[in-house]
């Protein structure tokens, strides 16, 4: 999981303020703390030797979680990919360059569509915002924001997660950007032109805004209902099911 640098601050601080609270003074019961200390110990083992883990915020965190989001509707940010009547909504906040949501994209996103988006399941609302740890990030997401103005947001998305090597690499991604930006279809003139103006800066910014206003210091960070969050690339078969174990609680 990609994360902000003000996340990795906050995880370790709280980390230390939970250490004698909780695990010390026993505010989890203790066979419940010997599976949990088990748990860490494998998912450490399994960080160290490169394999992606899956973290969901479920079941004995929803209380916990359920608070976090506080009132605020996501409604006005993102961008909806599928039917704006779908029965579940989806979101997914994301940093186009972060290599955990490009990986994401490439091996779940396409079959996550397929059967449940474009079948008008599930609606995905995706907030792109800038962790601030990537070179480029924030023009990527401007460029993502332009794209949207000609309806071609999911096509650069796509396309800006595929070829982050093209845009991140150099001081200025102005040529690589306006370059993906008309092979993913855009019109070229007016996707520079918009580039230029700057007048998607204020919305990525507020992107950035509601992200850690919900306390998301990582990408990618899907949210279901009931503030419900899964962190990480989580692999297909897994996401899948957590989406059909979603939908079968939807009320009809």
């Amino acid at each position: 999981m990609c994360r902000t640098a003000q996340g990795a601050r906050t995880r370790e601080r709280a980390k230390k303020e939970r250490g004698e609270r909780e695990w010390g003074k026993g505010k989890v019961g203790g066979a419940k703390r010997t599976e949990i200390g088990e748990m860490v110990g494998m998912t450490k083992g399994m960080m160290r030797r490169g394999i992606t883990v899956l973290v969901v915020l479920w079941g004995m965190a929803g209380s916990r979680m359920a608070g976090v989001a506080g009132a605020q509707s996501l409604a006005p940010f993102g961008h909806v990919i599928g039917s704006p009547t779908a029965p579940l909504e989806i979101v997914e906040f994301l940093d186009f360059g972060c290599d955990q949501c490009a990986r994401f994209n490439e091996l779940a996103f396409a079959s996550i569509h397929e059967e449940f988006i474009a079948t008008g399941r599930v609606r995905w609302r995706s907030i792109p915002f800038v962790l601030g740890a990537f070179r480029n990030s924030a023009f990527a997401a401007e460029a993502a924001e332009c794209a949207a103005e000609q309806n071609r947001y999911l096509s650069m998305h796509d396309s800006l997660l595929a070829r982050r090597s093209d845009w991140s690499r150099f001081g200025s991604s102005t040529e690589a950007l306006a370059t993906i930006a008309r092979e993913a279809g855009l019109d070229g003139p007016r996707f520079d032109a918009c580039v230029e103006s700057e007048r998607m800066r204020p919305r990525v910014r507020a992107h950035k805004t509601v992200a850690l206003s919900k306390k998301i210091y990582g990408t990618p960070t899907f949210i279901f209902p009931g503030d419900r969050r899964v962190l990480g690339a989580v692999p297909l078969a897994q996401f899948r099911d957590i989406v059909r174990a979603e939908l079968a609680n939807v009320k009809p």
